[in-house]
Parts: C-alpha cells; sequence; structure tokens
C-alpha cells in the first residue's frame, strides 16, 4: 500500500546505483551541434559526453547523454537511447541519442551491426538526433512513431533528415517477433490542431522488459553520471543564478525561508553540496518550481523512489487526454508480464511490473485536489507554479480543452471518432 502522501506505493532500492560505473571514451571527439536550432534552448549545444552502460551481458545496453534547458537554470537530466540485440545478432536501437563520435565508437565495441532505429516519440527533444544516427548508418531500417509534426511550419519528417521505412502501428516490422507495443495518440495537445503527443510503449518479451519515453519515472539519490560534478556543485550553491533569481522576485517566500534556515551551502562538504544540487536540479525538472528550492528535503522524500509520471507530464499532457492516456496505460499494463521498466530519463531499470505500472496513473483523471478525494498523487504545495503555469496556457489557449480543441485536423478526427466509437 501507498505510506504518506504521494504516488503509488514506495519502491526503496528499485535501481541500481550507477553514479561513477558509466564507460566513456576520453580519446573520441564529443562535439556536437544541433541544427536546426530549436525554438527553445537544448543545452549542451556544442558537445555531449556519452556513457554506456551494460544492464544484460551481450544484451541491452543503455547509452546516456547530458540533456536540459539553457537560459541560465542549469536544468539538465540524463536521456537515454536503450540499445538490445536481436536474436538475429543485429542491434534495435530505442530512442537515439546524439550521433557523436564517442557515441558511434561504443557503439561499434558492441560489435554488432545497427538493423533497426526506432523513434517512439513525436517530441523534439528524441526526435531531433534520429537523422543524423541514420546518416552514420544507412544500412538500418528506420521505424517512427505516427502523426510527427513540427512548429511553427509542419514540415515532413524528411525534412529532419528522417527516412523512414516504415511508421510504427501501420506497418509491419520484422522485430515484431521479439515485441509487442502499444500506441498513445490523443487528439492534438495545444498550439495548433497538428500538434500530437504520440507516444509507444514498447515490451521486450525476451527479457521481460517495457521501453517507455516520458511516460514514467523513478528519481532517486542516483545522480545520473551525464551530470558532472561542476554542474551539482553549482545548483548546490545558495548563490547561484536561480535562487538570486527567486530571492530577487521572493518567489515563493524564499525570503523567509532563507532567514529560518540554519545551514546553508557554505557550512556544507562536497558531498552534501553535490547531493543538494542533484536534488535541485531533479526538483526543477519534475515541477519547474519546488514549494522550497532552498532546502528541498521534504519535497525530495515525497517523490522519491516511487514509479510515477512525472509531474511536468501529468499536469501540462496527460490531465487533459485523460481518457485517451487511461485506455492506453490499461493496454500496456496488459501486454503482457514485464518486470523491468526503462524510461528514457532518470533511473533505470526499474524493478517493477504491470501492478505498479497501472497504480503511477491512479491519478487520471486529474491530480488536482477534490472534495472527498483520498490522498494526494502530489504534494500540493510543490504543485503550485506548474498548476498556475497551466492555467495560464489553457486560459490563453495555447493548451487545448476539449470545449477549445480544433475540430479539423486528422488526429483530432480519428480521437473523436474513438471516442464516440468506445461510447456506443
Amino acid at each position: 500500500g501507498a505510506s504518506g502522501t504521494g504516488p503509488g506505493a514506495t519502491l526503496p532500492g528499485a535501481t541500481p546505483m550507477t553514479r561513477g560505473v558509466g564507460e566513456s571514451d576520453d580519446s573520441k571527439k564529443r562535439g556536437y551541434l544541433i541544427a536546426p536550432p530549436p525554438l527553445f534552448p537544448l543545452v549542451p549545444a556544442f558537445a555531449r559526453q556519452t556513457y554506456r552502460y551494460e544492464v544484460d551481458p551481450g544484451r541491452m545496453w543503455f547509452f546516456e547523454q547530458k540533456q536540459g534547458i539553457g537560459l541560465g537554470l542549469n536544468v539538465s537530466v540524463n536521456v537515454r537511447m536503450t540499445v538490445i540485440k536481436l536474436k538475429t545478432g543485429g542491434l534495435w536501437v530505442h530512442a537515439p541519442v546524439a550521433p557523436t563520435e564517442e557515441c558511434i565508437a561504443l557503439l561499434a565495441e558492441l560489435d554488432a551491426p545497427v538493423e533497426h532505429i526506432v523513434l517512439p516519440t513525436t517530441l523534439f527533444e528524441h526526435k531531433i538526433f534520429v537523422g543524423p544516427f541514420q546518416r552514420r548508418f544507412p544500412d538500418a531500417e528506420v521505424w517512427i512513431a505516427p502523426d510527427q509534426w513540427s512548429w511553427p511550419v509542419n514540415l515532413p519528417p524528411s525534412f529532419f533528415g528522417i527516412f523512414q521505412t516504415g511508421i510504427l502501428g501501420q506497418d509491419t516490422a520484422s522485430w515484431e517477433d521479439e515485441f509487442e507495443y502499444e500506441m498513445l495518440q490523443p487528439p492534438a495537445l495545444g498550439v495548433a490542431s497538428y500538434v500530437s503527443f504520440t507516444e509507444c510503449a514498447f515490451l521486450h518479451k525476451p527479457s521481460k522488459t517495457l521501453l517507455v519515453t516520458d511516460a514514467v519515472v523513478y528519481v532517486s539519490e542516483n545522480a545520473p553520471d551525464a551530470i558532472p560534478d561542476r554542474d551539482l556543485l553549482e545548483s548546490g550553491d545558495d548563490n547561484n543564478f536561480t535562487i538570486a533569481a527567486l530571492k530577487f522576485l521572493n518567489l515563493f517566500d524564499i525570503a523567509t525561508k532563507a532567514k529560518a534556515r540554519t545551514v546553508t551551502s557554505d557550512d556544507m562538504t562536497e558531498a552534501q553540496r553535490l547531493r543538494l544540487g542533484w536534488q535541485r536540479n531533479a526538483l526543477q525538472a519534475l515541477y519547474f518550481g519546488p514549494s522550497n528550492l532552498l532546502d528541498p528535503e521534504q519535497s525530495w522524500a515525497r517523490i522519491t523512489n516511487k514509479l510515477l509520471v512525472a509531474p511536468v507530464v501529468s499536469t501540462l499532457v496527460y490531465e487533459n487526454i485523460p481518457g485517451e492516456v487511461d485506455d492506453w496505460a490499461r493496454r500496456v499494463g496488459k501486454m503482457g508480464k514485464f518486470e523491468r521498466i526503462v524510461p528514457c530519463h532518470f533511473d533505470a531499470p526499474i524493478r517493477a511490473g504491470p501492478k505498479e505500472w497501472n497504480a503511477a496513473f491512479g491519478f487520471l483523471p486529474s491530480s488536482r485536489p477534490e472534495e472527498g478525494k483520498e490522498g494526494r498523487y502530489y504534494p500540493d504545495e510543490d504543485m503550485v507554479l506548474l498548476r498556475g503555469v497551466e492555467d495560464f496556457l489553457q486560459g490563453s489557449g495555447v493548451i487545448f480543452t476539449d470545449e477549445s480543441r480544433p475540430k479539423y485536423g486528422r488526429i483530432n478526427v480519428r480521437a473523436e471518432e474513438r471516442r464516440s466509437g468506445a461510447k456506443r
């Protein structure tokens, strides 16, 4: 059962502590320039170090890089590409990361051909590397999630250098004997009638592993190798840019909290500051701004060591399309008996199965407090900023509600047909 407030049951120790064990190759170049440049600043802009982890000897590996938002906020997480060796002896690559020289060298050491490249989502930060990755492996087949889009101009995947062999859910792939998959294909999320939030969840049957992109996370004390000590120490410094800005604006009543603090980052050991830096980093990535960034211990305890939907995903996406998400989550939970879950961010592999997966979606249709609703999925005080952003974006029409969503557009018409079909 659930302990205290917060999502699902606590699953302590469900992931391995891997900081310091990732393999890198210092002799290879890490330069990588993102082009065309995104509308929002993705960092690092010029170079990315890659870390490789062997998960199942000779069968499954993770390749991780750092990914974050610029703007001086120093908020980064890891982004993960999963590589699985198929029965054919070839490699199946899920959600490619930047194909730097180092990344390609670490992949070459696996001594197997890249046979398939899979783009499981429509989201820009995962899609951006597929074209460049495909150019490094021209013989590989490329499988992409349906309903790909770009904004402000809706350009086809080929504009981004992606030339697909097939579209998931529409074409049959040779690897389908080893995988099952289920797709989330909701109506438009916002901005324009074609802006979709598609995600494909894969069950790799031989290893009983569920692969997802952004659906769930498990956050723990395990700071990823991809985020260097230097970044963590900066986040753990009470005088950094973000904290200074919060103090200046006195957001979250931070000035009062600062006065009440008995210990500052200046009094801490390096290990304590690294930990504080990771807490701040992760909490900002999950909530934008938790209630107390200065001393996040309470917020941290409520959200760690659990399989949950990231607050930013549930608030800005899932709670606006709860029917489709609930239906998808149920279908994924019934795909088969998986024993591990591998998302593209934070910890993995997570020791969890269909029961824990289903519980993670227990907040639907909404995580907001209501009369007579027992327990809280997220701590309400940490959700103030995120829910405020959501209300503003909905109020200004950037994020659609069922009322404000355009009735035209292929993905909206399809969703409407599915909804009316389900009611019959």
